[in-house]
This record gives C-alpha cells, sequence and structure tokens, in this order.
C-alpha cells in the first residue's frame, strides 16, 4: 500500500495536491466488508474500486472529521485568553478536522482567519457559522439571555420585528444558519436559574420565520423541558444533548426525528481531578497545539472546580445524562458529535478526539458508529449548515480528495496515520513548527478581540 507524500514545510510556499494511490484500505463509510485501491489527482478522487475482502487489519480511509459544535472566538485556555485564528486553524488540521461549524461569534474573526487562510501552505478548514447568536433580553429580575456573558456580540429579541434585523445582519456576515440561544441555565433539578429566556410567541415566531426562508435553525437549550418547548414551537436542531434526566421510551417517541449534539468535552473540565487533567492533557498532539500553560496551569489544580463551586455532583449527573443521552441518539442515526470547542477547556482539535472516546467508554462496539456520525453524519450536516447541501458523498469519484487515514483497532482519540485535505497531504510536523512560531511572536500567538 502506498501513503499520500508529505508536503514541504511551511517555508517553502503553497503546496500543490499530490497524487496518490492507496491500494487495499478499508473504507467503512462505503462498504465496511471490502477492500479498495483509491486514487487521488489533483484535488479530486479520481478512481474507488473495490480490490478484495476485508480481513482485518487494514488501514482505513474515512473522510475527514466535522466539528459540530465550535466557537473560534471564545477563550479556551484556562487563563481566559482566545488563540490567534491562525493557531485555531491548524490545531484543527494538526488532528484530521477539516470542516467546522461555528455555532456563533465567527464573524469576529473572519478577517484574521481569511489573512490566514491566504498565507497558509496548507488549505484551512472549511467553516459554516449563523453570524451573531439570537438571545433574549433582559428580564424583570436582571438576567440576561445567554450568550450576553461571552467576548462576542449576540442580538437580543424582545419582540417579533428583532428577528428581521438579526438574519439581514447576520447573512451580511456571512452566516448561513440562525443559533437561538434558549436555554436559562439551569442543568439538572434544584439547579439556579442563570438566564432569562424568550417567550413562548417569540420562540415560535423564529422557528416559523427561520423555515420560511429556508434557514435551518439550531437551539441551545439544557434541560428536557426546555427541549419539549422547542421541538413543540418547531425546532428539529440542538447544540446539546439534554443533561438533567436520560430520557426514555416515552421522551424519545415525544422527539421524533431530533437531532442533537454531543458536547461532552465542554462539560467535563469542570468536574476533572489533576489526575484527570494530567492523562486528559498526556495525549500526543497536546503539546504540539495547544498553549502549554494550560498543563502548567492544570498540574496546580488540588481539587475539582466543581468542589470549588458547589456544582460538583450536578455536573457530574449532567455529563452522565449527557453520555447516555447522546449514545441513544446515535442508536438513531441522529447523533452529531461536537464539543463546544471554545469553552475552557475544550480545545479546537484535540477535544474533538477526546469527545470521541468520551462518547465510546469501555465498548468497542460503538467505535465503528462513532466514527461514521464524526465523519460522513457530520459532512452531511456541515453542507445542511452551510446552506449548499451538494448530495455527493465525500468518498466518490469527483469528490475532493479530503480524507484521514486510519490504523485499525486504535483509540478513537489517536491521531490519524495521515490527513490530506484537497489533495494537499498535512505534514504535522510542519504544522506544529507553525504553531509554534506563532506563539514566538510578540502577541504570543493570541488574538485581540
Amino acid at each position: 500500500m502506498s501513503t499520500p507524500a508529505t508536503g514541504t514545510t511551511a517555508t517553502d510556499g503553497p503546496l500543490a495536491p499530490v497524487p496518490a494511490t492507496l491500494r487495499g484500505v478499508a473504507v467503512p463509510a462505503l462498504d465496511p466488508a471490502a477492500l479498495f485501491d483509491v486514487t487521488t489527482e489533483g484535488v479530486v478522487f479520481t478512481r474507488i474500486e473495490p480490490s478484495g475482502t476485508r480481513r482485518g487489519g487494514e488501514d482505513e480511509l474515512w473522510p475527514g472529521y466535522t466539528e459540530t459544535h465550535a466557537h473560534v472566538a471564545l477563550p479556551a485556555n484556562w487563563d481566559d485568553s482566545t488563540d490567534d485564528p491562525r493557531i485555531v486553524a491548524l490545531q484543527y488540521l494538526f488532528h484530521g478536522v477539516t470542516h467546522v461549524v461555528d455555532m456563533f461569534g465567527f464573524p469576529i474573526v473572519a478577517d484574521a482567519w481569511e489573512a490566514g487562510r491566504q498565507q497558509s501552505p496548507w488549505p484551512y478548514p472549511e467553516v459554516a457559522h449563523p453570524g451573531y447568536a439570537v438571545t433574549a433580553r433582559t428580564d424583570a429580575a436582571g438576567r440576561y439571555g445567554h450568550g450576553v456573558e461571552f467576548p462576542v456580540p449576540v442580538h437580543m429579541l424582545a419582540v417579533e420585528a428583532d428577528l428581521d434585523h438579526a438574519l439581514r445582519s447576520n447573512a451580511e456576515r456571512g452566516g448561513t444558519f440562525l443559533k437561538v440561544m434558549f436555554t436559562d441555565g439551569t442543568e439538572q433539578p434544584g439547579s439556579p436559574v442563570r438566564f432569562s429566556r424568550m417567550s413562548e410567541q417569540v420562540l415560535r415566531f423564529t422557528a416559523r420565520m427561520a423555515a420560511e426562508r429556508g434557514i435551518t435553525a439550531v437551539i441551545d437549550c439544557n434541560t428536557l423541558q426546555e427541549t419539549q418547548w422547542a421541538y413543540d414551537c418547531g425546532f428539529r436542531l440542538f447544540a446539546h444533548s439534554v443533561r438533567d434526566r436520560t430520557l426514555d421510551a416515552a421522551d424519545w417517541k415525544r422527539l421524533d426525528g431530533a437531532r442533537f449534539v454531543s458536547t461532552l468535552a465542554g462539560l467535563r473540565s469542570m468536574i476533572m481531578t489533576g489526575e484527570e487533567f494530567a492523562a486528559e492533557y498526556g495525549r500526543e498532539g497536546f503539546t504540539e497545539t495547544q498553549d502549554p500553560r494550560n498543563r502548567e496551569f492544570a498540574s496546580a489544580i488540588e481539587q475539582p472546580f466543581g468542589i470549588e463551586y458547589g456544582v460538583q455532583e450536578t455536573r457530574t449527573a449532567a455529563l452522565a445524562d449527557m453520555r447516555r443521552n447522546a449514545l441513544a441518539t446515535l442508536e438513531q442515526g441522529n447523533l452529531l458529535v461536537g464539543t463546544d470547542s471554545g469553552n475552557t477547556g475544550a480545545y479546537h482539535g484535540y477535544s474533538f478526539l477526546s469527545e470521541l472516546d468520551l462518547l465510546r467508554g469501555d465498548d468497542p462496539a460503538l467505535a465503528e458508529p462513532l466514527r461514521l456520525q464524526a465523519t460522513l453524519g457530520g459532512r452531511r450536516y456541515f453542507d445542511e449548515m452551510s446552506g449548499a447541501p451538494t448530495g455527493i458523498h465525500p468518498l466518490s469519484v469527483g469528490a475532493a480528495a479530503t480524507y484521514n487515514l486510519h490504523a485499525a483497532g486504535t483509540p478513537l482519540s489517536a491521531l490519524p496515520l495521515a490527513t490530506v485535505v484537497a489533495g494537499i497531504p498535512v505534514d504535522r510536523t510542519a504544522v506544529a513548527r507553525a504553531i509554534a512560531d506563532l506563539r514566538a511572536t510578540t502577541t504570543k500567538g493570541k488574538a485581540a478581540l
């Protein structure tokens, strides 16, 4: 079997697609029992032909990963700093993530992202985003809508007419879907209310207007009650798994056809011990791509933040409910794998592979269906959210030669053997060096928002 050639370093200028032929690779997204010969020329696949029967142990070719819930403009680091968008793009490439659904805030870094793309020798991950999220106005108790607490703008809706302005404004910024913030912040029964919520009238109007304009709408909910209210108002796509209880058969029947993003990694950092942080930050890829001060910070943690802030039990229970509900969604074929990266401790690229391991747990039978949802399912979702669905299978003749090659039987959190984007192999050593060079600048690789 031949593998893709390694690209030149970042100092050698823009890279060109490298023709390659992979012989006898498994392509589970096409046929889990067969082997294939795969040829790429230029930026596309030119041949994908069955060449035998799989015996086990063969390398596996999959579409690139799609991160279905990210925030490029939010501070993932423990010191509340935001990495330069050029670093974020390279973090994704390093870990085999080729498509990113940014859930809100991308316009604030869009120019920097595009400037980096033009200078990069590697193709950047593709991004779909909604512009800025819509949320509730401040209520009589002084609570503001979820999203206002972040360092990026949001649109606050008080009446139906506010939505038209938000949609037009977001479209002008390149937004292709609608992100609605609805949760009041409760996570488990008895948790305190933190945020205001839209009225049923505004929520129902928002769902109806998005549908009439052909705009996919995704809503941010925490609890089953919030999810059911949103579902009854017309929403079918949820940015998080339900976290206040494990859904039963009656709940799933009422939520028929609903899709959920997993987002375990975005919640887990609050309840981790020092030993868990050391293990989490000890995988290949962390030192090469993430701010080293995150590891230094974690090494000094004496007890989980959940204990310090009095939420250890509720957050632990919420994470368990989210995982069980995510796996039920996986069984239905409706799970979207995403991390909520950009929130503290959820890192771009790196945490996506952590998310897969968190979902898999100790059940090896989950590995292939999870990877299928993280690749093929994620790519179809990306096309939907970008507003330009093609209907083309990402592993087909004529499709962009964008893929990961994985060693069979390795953990889901392991780095791909190779990542190729539009026919261009990603040189991880050069990517890590480029990240280090950006961190060595006067800005230390940070973005000023």
